[in-house]
């Protein structure tokens, strides 16, 4: 399962992420009611062109992360194997890693009852229910490979959208809901920001993102077998937060407008659009690049706010080709 969550508050990307809460002391601003209001209708980013590969796509981390992974992953498993055959009993690292192989098996289950535990307690996002937050889902999932139940196969089929109450935590995750098809939730905190301040280009850039995470695979089943060992050696994290800025690739490619619209992550959404840009990346410069963001970015699942705006800072002037740093 992967996340938008950007880290400030404790977040499982196997699980939806929570985080903020709203001061009641503070008046909020009054903004009209909205009617039957279309979200800007998005460009088809280089129509002229061939759209990048998934290989394009990917942050240069996430698959040395995977590689390396993997390697551990076959040493821990040999090296339980050579334990058993001498008759030692095995460690708890050991039993973990052994169960991790099995990962993909116990997730045939566990992708079930994860699915109906988040949709039952959601609503589907459809054309006749919350029409501009489909139209603009809708047209991403085109754009980006995916097809109806009647003409896509296997994980090429629409991911089904649903709108869960964020109770304050803004945040969206895309898994599976069968071994072949994923399925994307977004917290009703995020969608609150297109409805109520008509920011639909942030919308669609969190739609795009978490479309990038089943698009370039990061739902697939297998990647949980390396999970005990790299959790163990304090490398998930940065397993995840690769996948994250891959994810963040690919929706500055097909949502480009939509990148800075992430400060909300930062400060709320009642918040995000009175922001100083400008003087936002002067306060990020001013704290320098030092060796504890650094460590707080290693340690962290989803790249810190920081690191994460001044990649999608850069995009602005460079294109969607650019790479966050990992530390």
């Amino acid at each position: 399962m992967s996340s938008f969550d950007p880290k400030p508050e404790k977040s499982n990307p196997d699980n939806p992420e929570r985080s903020g809460e709203e001061s009641p002391s503070q008046t909020l601003p009054q903004v009209p009611p909205q009617t039957q209001q279309i979200p800007p209708q998005p460009q088809t980013p280089q129509q002229a062109q061939p759209h990048p590969t998934v290989r394009e796509f990917r942050h240069r981390a996430e698959i040395p992360m995977l590689v390396f992974g993997g390697i551990l992953t076959i040493l821990a498993v040999v090296a339980c194997i050579f334990v058993i055959l001498i008759g030692m009993s095995l460690s708890e690292f050991g039993q973990g890693v052994l169960v991790g192989i099995l990962a993909p098996a116990l997730a045939f289950f566990a992708i079930r009852w994860f699915y109906w535990s988040a949709i039952t307690n959601a609503v589907e996002v459809t054309p006749a229910q919350f029409p501009e937050v489909y139209t603009i889902y809708h047209d991403l999932a085109q754009q980006m490979g995916f097809r109806p139940d009647a003409a896509g196969k296997g994980i090429t089929r629409l991911p089904r959208l649903y709108i869960k109450n964020g109770n304050g935590v803004m945040n969206a995750y895309a898994s599976k809901c069968q071994v072949s098809r994923g399925y994307v939730v977004i917290h009703s905190d995020l969608v609150d920001v297109g409805y109520t301040y008509q920011d639909w280009e942030f919308v669609r850039f969190v739609l795009a993102h978490e479309l990038g995470h089943i698009k370039c695979g990061h739902v697939d089943l297998w990647r949980s077998m390396i999970r005990p060992v790299t959790t163990a050696l304090r490398l998930q994290a940065s397993v995840i937060r690769a996948q994250e800025y891959t994810a963040d690739r690919v929706a500055l490619y097909y949502a480009p407008a939509g990148g800075k619209g992430m400060i909300h992550l930062y400060c709320g959404k009642h918040l995000g659009h009175r922001v100083n840009m400008d003087e936002y990346f002067a306060s990020v410069h001013a704290h320098k690049d030092g060796f504890w963001i650094k460590v707080a970015n290693f340690l962290s699942d989803h790249a810190v706010g920081f690191r994460r705006m001044a990649a999608l800072h850069e995009a602005e002037t460079k294109g969607w080709d650019v790479h966050g740093k990992m530390l």
